[in-house]
């Protein structure tokens, strides 16, 4: 009945009714292998080559599992097997306690949505191939001390049990928040917090609805909600779809927070790890897609550029652009650029648009210097007609045009030039830094108007500065640029 090449579950049942059942529900999509008792399961984890995605429980009594042998094992030799308790009625007590021993991962009541069970299933397994080849995480991160951030609308509790755990150990700092918007502006500011902890009933933003926002915002900071109310539908809800690392229960004491807190720390480490190793992978990956990207805008543009300037004006483009730091490359960036049209269109799409923009430029020898008025001027006629157009246009108008361009993708004002002439040359610098946050050599996964217009605006600044006979030099630095062009001019 299963699928050859399927994901394994390992399941253990008490009861063959529930075993038969979860067979015909599951089997079409998973390899069962199903065993009822703790040894017998553990034979089998000794004795295969190959793990399974998870490990499933279907107890008759889910109580009788808080000393499963088969559960620790897999928590303490196999921490990449995804644990799941499917049971009647589960009490808030036993999710808890299951949850703090790190027995179970995952909690469902019956009846149980199927798609949910497979998503998280298949999402294990697939993790588990990603992070097969991850660092040691056992050693601390080195720098600023990691901070926990507390989260209650009770700050003289949380202020006692800050104080009581800054006197107990040493680790990690201690941060507090009255409410999630608050916490929000402490995680903005301080980029070290390495675990949330936050009530769930709190004025305004709840406790999950902060931890969701986190979980996409911030993903390697470890989640813990907190209530004195017994709501289990709040706890596996945030605990299966949220994906907290634990839900722990008021009172405080500070102790077992401190042990939770520790266990949480190194989930942290081994989230920014896993981090790390998988930008590090992708933009080992993505270097050798850049280099066939630049090698194709060479081939596409430099007859039409280089042989309007008589210059190797598009290779000293792309080596500018290599200068800009952007944001690393994901294993997104890499199937969009594979298993996608992106590489083609993106060539396509800026040589068609620059081309374009090179067709309107006025043939014939350019003017050896240039006057200073005739450049206000033209400066002044780009702003006020941002991205106007004709059928021909002059090196100065098409330089003004490029300027104008770039200004305002960075929301500047033209005032933002530095312009000066000194003898027989007028120096324009950009005073403060445009933002690039994209270009045509950074990850991407899809293209779009404004960023072509961006980069065709700085290589026609390139060209346009070349025909003025004028040098330009360009300077990346964290998605930022700054430029100063150099124009031979004359007196007015």
């Amino acid at each position: 009945m299963a699928t050859s090449g399927a994901a394994e579950i390992l399941l253990r049942y008490d009861d063959d009714q529930e075993r038969q059942h979860f067979e015909i529900l599951f089997g079409n999509d998973f390899t069962v292998q199903a065993f009822a008792s703790d040894q017998a399961a553990l034979d089998h984890l000794a004795s295969t080559s190959t793990l399974p995605a998870a490990i499933v429980l279907v107890p008759n009594q889910p109580d009788n599992h808080l000393q499963s042998s088969l559960l620790a094992k897999a928590r303490d030799q196999h921490p990449g097997i995804l644990k799941i308790l499917i049971g009647d009625a589960i009490a808030l007590n036993l999710l808890v306690t299951l949850l703090d021993d790190q027995l179970i991962d995952r909690c469902f009541e019956q009846p149980v949505n199927l798609d949910v069970i497979r998503s998280h299933v298949l999402a294990a397994a697939l993790t588990r191939e990603e992070h097969s080849h991850f660092p040691d995480t056992g050693q601390a991160l080195e720098g600023h001390r990691p901070a926990v951030l507390i989260v209650d609308d009770e700050p003289t509790a949380t202020c006692y049990l800050s104080r009581q755990l800054e006197h107990m150990q040493s680790e990690f700092r201690l941060l507090s928040a009255a409410s999630a918007e608050e916490a929000l502006l402490t995680l903005r500011d301080d980029s070290n917090v390495a675990v949330v902890m936050t009530d769930q009933r709190m004025p305004g933003m709840h406790g999950k609805e902060l931890l969701d926002e986190l979980r996409q915002s911030h993903p390697t900071i470890v989640r813990i909600l907190t209530s004195a109310w017994g709501e289990v539908d709040v706890a596996m809800d945030a605990v299966n779809e949220g994906r907290i690392f634990r839900y722990q229960k008021k009172p405080w004491h500070a102790g077992d927070l401190l042990i939770l807190f520790r266990k949480a720390l190194v989930h942290h480490r081994a989230l920014v790890a896993a981090r790390d190793s998988s930008r590090s992978m992708a933009e080992q990956q993505f270097a050798e897609l850049r280099q066939q990207r630049r090698a194709r805008l060479l081939d596409h543009l430099s007859e039409k550029v280089d042989g309007y300037t008589g210059e190797p004006i598009t290779a000293d483009f792309l080596d500018a652009l290599a200068t800009i730091r952007t944001l690393p490359a994901q294993p997104p960036h890499l199937r969009a650029s594979r298993e996608t049209a992106l590489e083609h269109d993106l060539v396509r799409d800026f040589v068609g648009l620059v081309c374009r923009q090179l067709d309107t430029l006025e043939p014939g020898p350019m003017p050896a210097t240039l006057n200073r008025h005739a450049f206000d001027q033209a400066l002044t006629d780009a702003w006020e007609n941002p991205g106007a157009t004709s059928e021909t246009q002059t090196p100065l108008t098409a330089l003004c045009q490029s300027l104008a361009t770039l200004l305002n993708a960075s929301g500047l004002k033209y005032t933002a030039l530095d312009i000066t002439q000194a003898g027989a040359h007028l120096t324009v610098a950009n005073a403060s830094a445009l933002h690039i946050y994209s270009h045509l050599l950074a990850p991407i996964t899809r293209l779009s108007r404004p960023l072509l217009e961006q980069q065709s605006a700085l290589l026609m600044l390139f060209v346009s500065t070349r025909l003025l006979a004028g040098d330009i030099d360009v300077t990346g630095g964290d998605q930022s640029l700054r430029f100063s062009l150099r124009l031979p001019a004359g007196t007015d």
